[in-house]
């Protein structure tokens, strides 16, 4: 009997390994201790130190024509120059499109070739950078990796002869995408700027908007060959420490090669790599990033992709929109909840016809009963082969809509659906009642806002198909136990999957959203440091307010 099988039919005593946790669940958040964050900053991977430049201009050139195989690889670009008033002669070194040649002439070639320097200023590189090299950033290396990895990255770098120091120059110019509006969260009020495939431009999106020293930005690379550029955020008097430190821990340990998107890098830091419901929030929106980074969460931006993760996760935030801060309250709480039936209907609805069709046809009124049976007569399947032959070619058709050109994606899905199952009708195929159910089920899933979670409700809307055409009901609910208590006991970064509804802990923000005015405290489940988002009495000008503020109009702000 495989050990994973075995652990359902012998007990098993050994002690349980001991998991990361953000804290002792059974006591309330306001007991824990504070702790104090270790100094070990989110750096790039550790290399072996390189060899050191040699002061001959020479042997430096020859190393670099070894070192990216110039006889055989095109893109590197070596440009002599003189530098100074006695001529010295130096070498730029760069990667073909990976540098904006403008940029690099202005603030570099041009500085470098006309102004007057002595030959103690050209033989030091911090000199230059400081004298000369004054309209871009530089900064001066002679470790031959850090050097290679500078121009795989963007950078230029000056050699100087006689000289064992290189002067690395910012200078990147690749293509990149525009900032536009969000593809798969959309929304009608509220910001309508997107992520792009860019980490700076991501950056400057979430800094325009946590405008506070406190923003902590710590900067890696993760994998061996793509030295894909990762960005940490988080603010430093809010986030638990420990969350910080274990993330931290988790992007330092990463040994891989090749990632290519935040996807890869969420499958390599997640908690419940085989669990069905996602463990990461991945959004494509810096002001839901900024957000969730003020309440005390982490956030990832990954460079070449549009997508920043947010940890930990937990049930509630795959139900949220980010327009739902920009809603009054009742709104947002309507559509909320409209979304919780979403959910259970995407999940349940197929399984609970197959089981009531089959083993309850009590708990249907008589009339309607009779109705269904009688469209039902033609139909030469069984309930659950008929249920499942609907899903499958309505699984078809989303697939078939997302990979076919977006010009004509939207009305293949629309029409093929309609086409499919008015003729699957008048065929005899499947039944009226069957269509409404599906289509009803498509529409509850789409009303999900959360990509992932999607993916979650239409894998398990199967398995609660079977569970219902073998054991009706009773398999049915047995299963949704199963499938709530295995989440119960999973924690992501150290938060419980369920929280804050289990274990419980009060939030004015979960499935029903209070007044802004009335959220005085951040989420209590990742024990930020401090706990208290606005003060007691935020909206002091109310007559209703416990101190309301006394003055005129001549104590209205304003920008005279």
């Amino acid at each position: 009997m495989s050990k994973g099988w075995k652990r359902f039919f012998v007990a098993d005593l050994t002690p349980p390994s001991p998991s990361f946790s953000l804290g002792d669940w059974q006591e309330h958040p306001e007991s824990d201790p504070q702790f104090t964050e270790p100094e070990s900053p989110l750096t790039e991977p550790l290399h072996t130190r390189g060899e050191p430049l040699s002061q001959s201009l020479a042997e430096n050139e020859s190393w670099l024509k070894k070192q990216f195989m110039l006889s055989t690889s095109q893109g590197l670009n070596l440009r002599p120059l003189l530098i100074g008033q006695t001529p010295i002669e130096g070498l730029i070194a760069f990667l073909e499109d990976q540098v904006d040649w403008q940029h690099l002439n202005r603030t570099t070639l041009t500085p470098l070739i006309d102004t007057p320097m002595e030959e103690t200023v050209v033989r030091d590189p911090r000199a230059l950078i400081q004298r000369v090299l004054t309209e871009t950033q530089a900064t001066s290396e002679n470790d031959r990796t850090k050097l290679t990895n500078a121009l795989l990255t963007g950078s230029a770098i000056v050699l100087i002869d006689g000289v064992s120091e290189a002067i690395i120059v910012e200078v990147k110019g690749w293509a990149k995408r525009s900032v536009d509006r969000p593809t798969a969260e959309l929304s009608v009020r509220g910001p309508q700027e997107g992520f792009t495939e860019d980490i700076r431009t991501n950056l400057s999106l979430v800094r325009r908007r946590l405008r506070t020293a406190d923003l902590m930005i710590e900067r890696g690379h993760v994998g061996r060959i793509s030295q894909t550029d990762v960005a940490m955020l988080y603010l430093k008097s809010v986030a638990n420490p420990k969350l910080v430190e274990e993330t931290r821990r988790r992007l330092r340990s990463i040994d891989i090669d090749y990632i290519a998107d935040s996807g890869s890098l969420e499958q390599l830091i997640e908690d419940r790599p085989f669990s069905i419901y996602p463990n990461i929030l991945a959004t494509e929106r810096p002001d839901r990033v900024a957000a969730q980074v003020a309440e005390g969460y982490v956030a990832l931006l990954v460079g070449n992709t549009a997508y920043a993760l947010i940890l930990p996760a937990t049930i509630p935030m795959f139900i949220h929109s980010p327009e739902d801060a920009y809603l009054r309250w009742p709104y947002a709480s309507y559509i909320r909840l409209i979304r919780v039936l979403a959910f259970f209907a995407a999940l349940l609805i197929p399984g609970l016809y197959v089981a009531i069709a089959n083993f309850h046809q009590e708990m249907i009124p008589t009339s309607l009963m009779l109705a269904i049976s009688g469209t039902r007569e033609t139909v030469p399947l069984p309930v659950v082969m008929e249920v499942l032959v609907m899903e499958l070619m309505f699984e078809l058709i989303r697939e078939a809509g997302v990979r076919i050109p977006t010009v004509i994606g939207p009305t293949i899905g629309i029409v093929g659906a309609l086409i499919l199952g008015q003729a699957a009708v008048q065929a005899g195929v499947v039944s009226p009642i069957l269509v409404i159910i599906t289509s009803g089920t498509a529409l509850a899933s789409f009303a999900i806002p959360n990509y992932s979670l999607q993916y979650s409700v239409r894998l398990l809307r199967f398995a609660y198909l079977l569970a219902g055409a073998v054991f009706g009901l009773f398999g049915i609910t047995l299963l949704f136990l199963a499938v709530t208590m295995q989440q119960a006991t999973k924690n992501s970064f150290g938060v419980p999957w369920l929280s804050p509804v289990t274990p419980y802990r009060p939030m004015g923000d979960t499935y029903i959203r209070l007044p802004t005015w009335a959220q005085q405290n951040r989420p209590a489940h990742i024990r930020p440091q401090d706990r208290q988002r606005q003060t007691r009495d935020p909206r002091p000008w109310d007559p209703r307010s416990a101190h309301p503020q006394q003055g005129g109009d001549d104590d209205y702000p304003s920008s005279r």
